[in-house]
């Protein structure tokens, strides 16, 4: 697992059957392009695939938090004392969110197939703290994290992972301006939830 952990990690992590359901996907989606007429040689979309899952775990988890009317306003507060450090804890909550990415296949600039996928995913957090300053999210402590999830293709579940828990750093710097704009173009956001 990478230092700051993926949605593809967390996955796949601790299941000893991953390796190769994750090869059956990866056969799966090529055979979806297999008429496709490429005029070079076809490019590995196999490690373009798993390219789409490598989202920063911390990114989706500070996107959703920034939404909550709660976490506006401390941000709102810190900003106003940039030099300020606020912590914040965060009560036990899950965060339900589901992600529509796609590869679209294009021959002479022009779309001649869309590859999507649907990622749904769902985080149990207990005794986060987010270390606030000039308005920004700066560090995640982390507590307690479990993760369920799974990729649909086609209306077929091809990973999923059952409820269980996944390691985190105990501290996660965030950068938000580089976090942000990786995570928002790897997997747009067609629900968020955190209850």
């Amino acid at each position: 697992m990478s230092t700051v952990p993926t949605v593809r990690d967390a996955l796949t992590q601790q299941d000893p059957d991953s390796p190769g359901r994750w090869q059956d996907f990866q056969q799966r989606v090529s055979q979806e392009v297999k008429g496709v007429k490429w005029t070079a040689a076809m490019p590995d979309l196999a490690s373009k695939i798993g390219e789409l899952f490598d989202v920063p775990i911390p990114g989706l988890l500070t996107a959703s938090w920034k939404k909550a009317d709660v976490l506006q306003q401390r941000l709102k507060e810190s900003e106003k004392s940039p030099e300020e450090v606020i912590y914040v804890e965060l009560a036990d909550h899950t965060i339900q969110s589901e992600h529509h990415p796609y590869i679209e296949v294009r021959l002479q600039n022009a779309p001649v197939k869309k590859i999507q996928f649907t990622l749904k995913l769902s985080f149990r957090l207990k005794g986060f703290v987010l270390k606030l300053q000039a308005g920004q999210i700066r560090e995640i402590q982390t507590g307690a994290c479990e993760l369920a999830g799974s990729i649909q293709f086609q209306g077929v579940t091809v990973i999923e992972k059952k409820p269980s828990p996944i390691k985190l750093p105990g501290s996660i710097p965030v950068d938000e301006k580089a976090e942000a704009p990786a995570a928002a173009s790897k997997a747009r956001d067609v629900s968020d939830t955190i209850s």
